[in-house]
């Protein structure tokens, strides 16, 4: 039986790092937060999705709440 490794994190990508080394760190810091801004976006538009009866306000504090339980769980 041939199991594929199982990874917390994906495998480094090499070339991406590479790439990512030569930003500044003022770039990096604008990188890091559109990335984190697009994750919020996804997870608020899966939690509309998901309950189309809630307000913008109550979507956000869903999101909220999931993120601390994820926190708690070590997730």
């Amino acid at each position: 039986m041939n199991a594929s490794p199982k990874y917390r994190f994906d495998p480094v990508d090499h070339n991406f790092m590479r790439i990512r080394g030569r930003l500044s760190p003022g770039e990096r810091l604008q990188a890091m937060l559109a990335a984190r801004e697009w994750v919020f976006a996804a997870q608020r538009a899966r939690v509309q999705r998901q309950h189309p009866e809630l307000s913008p306000e109550e979507v956000n504090l869903r999101v909220l709440e999931e993120i601390k339980r994820a926190q708690r769980n070590g997730t």
